[in-house]
């Protein structure tokens, strides 16, 4: 990544866990990068975590208007509530960088980036920098294994709903379940690692509980920037056992890891499936970044710089419209 060179101030909106675990220790390591402010509608919790990274606490400000300026505003607050923050912060010069998930439908997609230069407008699908998958696409686009014939996503168990945060109990907050707030982290990495430009959805099953989605089951066939095809399988659920992996079948070789775990390994298969060998660090040297917080520290560094230079890349929103799509088509398709 190359240097950042100017000085970026930012503001946090939100003090949840993926701010308080991964985005502040992050940002409080990127150079040139100074923390103004952090507010949350939860006073205490607020302040407590502002007090731990010795940063300025704002109260909650009900007349957003008043919000601070800054460079750039963090915004990881539940999706439901978002849209009184776009309203105002649209009318500013300040970058903004929005948690997933980003939207639910493409109109309303198109809508939240049209009230911002492309540039200055970041998604949170933070794996779209993680080392294994940049690999991945790496692999897929220099036909490593010959032409990539399919792709399979499965997440999920029996034992309980993955999703961890508390405000899945109100679907205004939420925006949807399982699918929504955790497998699309899967939908979009297919999409990113195989420069997927269009898709039709060949079925789609969705069971859902008091509105959240707890089980989705789809096909569909994506096109690449060439116009191949390519078979891909969703399955993402709280009802049955799944493999929770990402693969990939080419001629010649399977290729398959977990995405929620960054301590994985990839694991290249024959087309029987028999195991042949695993790639990891010490054989790959473009394998970086491997861990959580790298791959925030390279999608936060990844967006910076196309601030800098006005030219928009993975991580801005722009470039995951296409998932949200998928994500509308799979709701509209798959729930009766």
């Amino acid at each position: 990544m190359e240097q950042i060179n100017k000085n970026f101030s930012v503001g946090i909106i939100g003090a949840g866990e993926i701010v308080s675990k991964v985005h502040l220790p992050v940002l409080s390591s990127v150079e040139n990068i100074s923390i103004s402010w952090i507010t949350d509608a939860d006073s205490n919790k607020g302040k407590a975590l502002a007090n731990a990274y010795n940063i300025p606490f704002i109260e909650f400000f009900h007349d957003l208007s008043n919000l601070p300026y800054a460079d750039i505003v963090l915004l990881a607050i539940p999706f439901g509530n978002r849209n009184p923050y776009y309203e105002v912060l649209k009318s500013r010069s300040s970058a903004l960088y929005v948690e997933k998930p980003f939207a639910l439908t493409k109109q309303q997609h198109k809508e939240i980036c049209s009230s911002f230069p492309e540039h200055n407008l970041a998604c949170g699908f933070q794996r779209r920098s993680w080392g294994p998958n940049l690999l991945v696409k790496n692999l897929i686009e220099n036909k490593v294994f010959g032409e990539l014939k399919s792709a399979r996503f499965e997440l999920g168990h029996p034992a309980g709903f993955v999703g961890s945060a508390g405000f899945f109990s109100d679907i205004k907050q939420s925006g949807g379940g399982i699918l929504f707030d955790v497998g699309v982290h899967g939908v979009d990495t297919i999409l990113f690692c195989t420069n997927a430009k269009s898709f039709n959805v060949s079925s789609a099953k969705i069971i859902t509980e008091n509105g959240f989605d707890i089980h989705t089951k789809a096909k569909m066939i994506i096109k690449d920037s060439q116009d191949n095809p390519i078979n891909c399988d969703i399955l993402v659920s709280c009802l049955e056992e799944t493999s929770n992996k990402l693969e990939f079948e080419f001629t010649n070789a399977i290729i398959s890891y977990s995405l929620l775990d960054y301590n994985t390994n990839i694991t290249l298969l024959t087309i029987n499936g028999s195991q042949r060998s695993t790639l990891t660090s010490l054989s790959c040297s473009n394998s970086y970044p491997l861990t959580s917080f790298q791959a925030f520290y390279e999608h936060w560094s990844t967006f910076i710089k196309g601030i800098e230079l006005k030219k928009t890349n993975r991580a801005c929103a722009s470039e995951t419209l296409l998932t949200t799509e998928i994500i509308e088509a799979l709701y509209k398709e798959g729930i009766a």
